[in-house]
């Protein structure tokens, strides 16, 4: 009960100081102390009430009844009443209001919205029978809600919804890191605006408004809805500064220019806010969907490996076994037809052992098991018999040794099936005769395939599933396919170039 009591005591001095200070500057503005009232202060206490816990509401409005009756004993205006009641009426819209004010930041934009709305009503209605300008208390009471209502909000969440770190040993004996960029960025942005509102000839005064919208525009976009409304602040200062007469035309103006700012800025920057937000969801799916693929893909190739292990094992034993009964059959069998039996029972069974062997091939190239990437792929042009069709291949590699040591399987057997898949195509279309392999394994793996071949048109490859297969391969493992060819002139051939992440 004493810490409530002191809490409310500085919360009620600190909101007298505060409503007094804002309503000299919304005098020097309006020329008016009741119009003046309503401008800044009014707009201070909604922000305040909006953001505080209700228990405290009796400090604030206290604090705001005190010195509007301050005020008309002192200037002689009784009729300031009106004012009073403005003020009271505006509570059951700030308790209903306050029931909503949770969620996303567009839920409490919107709810501020309504609240600076209903409450310019208010003030409209309740001043209205004893004041001859209505429209002007709608217009301030709107312009001051818009300019300090998300002011208050804007340090609400920064006190209140941000993460602040313990203030521990560790924290303390880390040097401060003064932004400076960011204040120069904003004192330039101010002396600017002050510069164009004073410094312009008179011939292009109408233009100064539309350079308002510059630090608006630049402090939205670095900042989102935040930076928006800083600027408009910056702007507004610019604008009360620069005023150099006091009839209610100059007034409307200037209350028109800054309610249209401050409305534009805020939903410029919450639009900015917004797509920002989206892109980096978007980026976050992305890298999500990468890690699934990457995952999806050592999966296969986990699947591959466990069966061509059982193939080789079980069938290769099997037909070993059915080799050995078929051989003894043609010794011990003294029939024609018997031997001719076992005869093609072996046959058959080689045929058996040739399929499952290709089988395994496909499933999992058994010499990267057994000799490593390197040998491997040298290997693979013996295989394919590239010397044989005519065709000089040199392959030249750049890493070192623990960087293919560390190369992931994942890794390694893609990087042999882009260049099996390459090499099979270049034998059986390019009609190459020299064929350069560079596979670089370091911060990331980069291979290149070239040939001098004939070329192909590359809307062609999307017909078959060998390219599109190790494109497809290539991005799930977060890569990036390059295929470039060309039929005819000098360059004549095909570069196949891939850069994979080292997983």
């Amino acid at each position: 009960m004493r810490n409530f009591a002191i809490t409310s005591l500085c919360s009620w001095l600190l909101i007298s100081c505060s409503w007094f200070c804002l309503w000299i500057i919304g005098f020097y503005f309006t020329l008016d102390p009741e119009l003046a009232v309503l401008f800044f202060p009014f707009a201070m206490r909604l922000g305040v009430s909006l953001h505080a816990p209700k228990q405290y509401w009796p400090a604030i409005y206290g604090a705001e009844w005190w010195l509007i009756v301050s005020l008309a004993v002192m200037l002689e205006q009784p009729q300031w009443v009106s004012v009073i009641a403005a003020s009271l009426l505006s509570l059951p819209v700030l308790w209903l209001a306050h029931q909503y004010y949770y969620g996303t930041q567009w839920r409490r934009l919107c709810v501020m919205g309504a609240v600076i709305g209903l409450t310019a009503l208010i003030n409209t209605l309740a001043v209205a029978s004893q004041s001859n300008h209505s429209l002007m208390v709608l217009l301030v009471s709107i312009t001051g809600g818009l300019m300090l209502v998300p002011s208050c909000y804007l340090i609400w969440s920064y006190l209140f919804q941000k993460a602040w770190i313990p203030l521990t040993v560790g924290l303390v004996s880390r040097p401060v890191e003064l932004r400076s960029r960011h204040v120069v960025l904003y004192a330039s942005l101010f002396m600017v605006s002050i510069v164009i509102q004073l410094g312009l000839p008179d011939e292009m005064r109408r233009f100064a408004p539309f350079c308002l919208a510059i630090p608006i525009i630049l402090l939205a976009f670095r900042y989102g809805w935040q930076g928006a409304l800083l600027g408009t602040l910056l702007n507004s200062v610019a604008l009360i500064a620069a005023r150099t007469g006091g009839s209610n035309l100059e007034i409307t103006d200037l209350l028109l220019s800054l309610s249209a700012q401050s409305l534009t800025g805020i939903l410029l920057g919450m639009g900015i806010q917004h797509q920002r937000e989206l892109n980096q969801q978007l980026r976050h799916e992305l890298v999500r969907n990468h890690s699934l693929s990457r995952q999806l893909v050592k999966a296969e190739e986990s699947v591959r490996r466990e069966v061509a292990r059982e193939l080789h094992d079980e069938i290769g034993q099997n037909i070993t076994a059915i080799r050995t009964q078929a051989s003894i059959i043609q010794r011990v069998e003294n029939t024609p037809m018997g031997k001719t039996c076992a005869t093609t029972i072996e046959s058959l069974s080689l045929n058996i052992y040739d399929t499952t062997k290709g089988l395994l091939t496909q499933l999992r190239p058994k010499s990267l098991d057994d000799l490593g990437l390197e040998d491997a792929v040298h290997q693979l042009v013996r295989e394919l018999e590239c010397e044989s069709h005519g065709i000089e291949t040199i392959i030249d590699w750049h890493h070192n040794g623990q960087d293919l040591a560390a190369l992931s399987d994942t890794m390694s057997v893609t990087v042999y099936r882009i260049c099996q898949e390459a090499l099979n195509n270049i034998v059986k279309y390019a009609r190459a005769s020299e064929v350069s392999i560079r596979i670089d394994i370091r911060e990331e793996v980069e291979l290149i395939v070239r040939d001098n071949g004939i070329g192909f048109k590359p809307e062609l490859t999307l017909n078959g599933f060998g390219l599109r297969g190790m494109r497809e391969r290539v991005q799930a493992l977060g890569g990036t396919f390059t295929l470039h060819s060309q039929t005819t002139g000098e360059a004549q051939g095909t570069e196949l170039r891939v850069t994979l992440p080292v997983l």
